[in-house]
């Protein structure tokens, strides 16, 4: 395992600390899992972005699927034997 170093305010040191009492747990285990949390929101977001911007750029050159089609299908919701093309 590796040790990284930050620094950071007393107000922030207490407010790990009190959550670590309160979990029962060390302060190391609530900063890593505070990073973890981090990071994977992060990873989350970045590919919610990025797929937004694939939708962006295919609508860009016309590849859309025209609102009657859509309603139809969504007219299908919830029936038996219909499933997403």
């Amino acid at each position: 395992m590796l040790t990284l170093t930050a620094q950071v305010t007393d107000d922030f040191v207490e407010e790990i600390d009190s959550i670590a009492v309160e979990l029962e747990r060390p302060r190391d285990w609530v900063i890593q899992a505070a990073l973890h949390e981090y990071v994977s929101r992060h990873r989350l977001e970045l590919h919610r972005w990025r797929e937004t911007q694939d939708a962006i750029d295919a609508a860009e050159r016309g590849e859309v699927v025209p609102g009657e089609e859509v309603f139809a299908w969504l007219d299908t919701w919830g029936r038996e034997g219909t499933a997403a093309k």
